[in-house]
């Protein structure tokens, strides 16, 4: 990579860090609105150009697929996730007792092993287990928040909604405007960057939110097929942690399976280890195909971008920081492609 490039590389980063971390908050409606529109846009043109329909009349078409498409599974979630809610409920009493008395067993020996620990080790343990009950803490407050947001998130998706049909219906219209303002040879630049770009992205992004919902539908039912309780919240968590690389949903299912062998429920353990490598090895495979491996994300680059997104804008970093890493690659793609062109000068 030349000097030129790395100099256009760090000037790209620092404009999306300063756009997510100061203007982000402010116009995430219609970035948001944007971004579907890009990513329905491949819906939008077959509608338009193979049924002939208006550009404004296609764009409504894909939008309500893509509500239903979407709305079905999230009610299908929402619903399963109160039925197993209030199944915990009524559980609740009974674990609470199951719970308190392993506690108690817990507790019991680790005062016994607190007083051999070095003061160091002793201080390290403490520091974990305050460090738990913060991050506890703030999953209940996060809950608490949630609810308090959902008016203003009710505002959100009405903005995000309309602004997504008018970038659809007068994406011409928006690329015509730009052209106006900027010279021509700098439009036909812009226009070749956003192509490499966005388009490499946005078939990544359609592919890894496919393979998520796929990842989640199947665990979930694959659990059910043994009567797990509670297995749409525990698909959904192994769809979340699907993004994670290498750990994975490995975080829950290497666990379970070895409890299963140990309490002797031989069966059970095959059935789960079953299904989590042939979900794995399905996910990968499809995942090879649908992007291709010179787009996807290495496992290392990937981590990387979850712990500095993280780190960087806290729990929404998880969105942004992968999403970055693919939009730099895109633009690597863009500062390399007039080398192979012969065009550098």
């Amino acid at each position: 990579m030349t000097k030129r490039n790395v100099l256009y590389t760090g000037i790209f980063l620092v404009c999306i860090f300063l756009f997510l971390k100061y203007v982000m908050p402010y116009v995430a409606p219609f970035v948001i609105g944007a971004f579907l529109a890009f990513l329905l846009d491949p819906v939008v043109n077959f509608f338009e150009n193979r049924l002939r329909l208006g550009r404004g009349w296609a764009a409504i078409i894909s939008m309500v697929i893509f509500a239903l498409v979407v709305g079905t599974i999230l009610t299908w979630c929402v619903a399963s996730l109160v039925a197993e809610i209030s199944d915990l409920y009524r559980q609740l009493p009974e674990y609470y007792g199951q719970f308190g008395e392993i506690l108690d067993d817990i507790l019991a020996n680790a005062d016994k092993l607190w007083q051999d620990l070095p003061e160091p080790l002793a201080r390290a343990v403490q520091n974990v287990w305050n460090s738990l009950y913060d991050l506890l803490s703030g999953f209940a407050l996060g809950a608490g928040e949630l609810v308090k947001s959902a008016p203003g998130f009710s505002i959100s998706v009405i903005f995000t909604v309309i602004s997504t049909y008018l970038f659809i219906k007068d994406k011409n219209a928006i690329y015509e405007s730009v052209g106006k303002i900027l010279p021509e040879e700098t439009f036909g630049t812009f226009k070749s960057t956003e192509s490499t770009i966005l388009s490499g992205a946005a078939r990544v992004i359609r592919v890894e939110i496919l393979l998520i919902i796929l990842t989640m539908i199947v665990n979930t039912l694959g659990l059910r097929i043994i009567n797990v309780r509670y297995a749409v919240a525990l698909g959904v968590i192994l769809a979340i942690l699907d993004i994670v690389p290498i750990i994975g949903p490995a975080l829950i299912y290497i666990p379970w399976i070895i409890y299963h062998l140990i309490w002797g429920q031989l069966s059970v353990a095959i059935y789960l280890a079953v299904l989590y490598g042939g979900v794995s090895f399905a996910r990968q495979v499809a995942r090879t195909n649908l992007i291709g491996k010179e787009m996807g994300l290495h496992p290392l680059v990937t981590l990387i971008s979850l712990y500095l997104g993280f780190r960087l804008f806290g729990a929404v970093g998880i969105i942004y920081g992968p999403l970055v890493a693919v939009l730099l690659t895109g633009f690597w793609a863009s500062l390399i492609t007039p080398v192979k062109g012969g065009n550098e000068g």
